[in-house]
């Protein structure tokens, strides 16, 4: 499997901006399920008494508990303090059945589940992390990329990502969005994909030099 990224050719982007970009460009799989994901760890809602949000379920009708004991204590006491919410954790991170304890809104750690196919994780993440880098002449032609890929079945957003920079620095904005917001194309970003897949797409381009 390979990673495969096309940068245009044509901004005439410094090393270092190149490389930013295309760092964006081999992140957005992985960054797209972090952001769609992430939760803050210890952040949990206040029900009344020990219970938790009702839910269907024949075998156990109306709001179930939580199943953890000192989630439901904490859970309770912030009810009657009149909070929405309450944070906890754990007493000893390296020992979980220490169990827990309340703390003060400490929502600097976040987790996110992120879900690869089996290719992609035993052969891409669990091996060399193999990428071709192509180059495009315009954004005509690393849009054609983009063609070319929706004609494979693959899907923006999910296999492929348009890559745009805010014009902080060295580039000037192409297009303006709705909040008024400057942006440029820079690149083209693919999830990694079985070898004949990108191959498929890259044999139009040249390698960027």
């Amino acid at each position: 499997m390979r990673q495969l990224i096309i940068a245009r050719k044509d901004l005439n982007m410094s090393p270092g901006k190149l490389a930013a970009q295309v760092s964006h460009a081999s992140m957005a799989f992985l960054t797209v399920q972090i952001r769609q994901n992430a939760k803050k760890v210890w952040k949990y809602k206040t029900y009344p008494s020990f219970q938790t949000e009702p839910f269907t379920d024949k075998r156990m009708p109306g709001p179930r508990p939580y199943k953890h004991g000192d989630l439901c204590r904490f859970s309770k006491e912030a009810y009657k303090n009149g909070l929405d919410y309450f944070t906890a954790r754990p007493i000893d991170p390296d020992d979980l059945s220490a169990g827990l304890e309340l703390c003060e809104n400490e929502y600097d750690c976040y987790t996110a589940e992120v879900i690869f196919p089996r290719d992609v994780y035993e052969e891409w993440i669990q091996g060399i992390f193999t990428k071709t880098i192509c180059e495009a002449k315009n954004r005509n032609q690393l849009m054609k990329a983009a063609t070319l890929a929706e004609e494979l079945g693959l899907k923006e957003g999910e296999d492929f990502f348009l890559i745009k920079d805010n014009c902080l620095t060295e580039l000037e904005p192409e297009e303006v969005d709705e909040e008024g917001v400057g942006r440029t194309l820079t690149c083209i970003g693919f999830r990694p994909l079985p070898d004949e897949v990108a191959h498929q797409i890259s044999r139009k381009y040249q390698l960027y030099k």
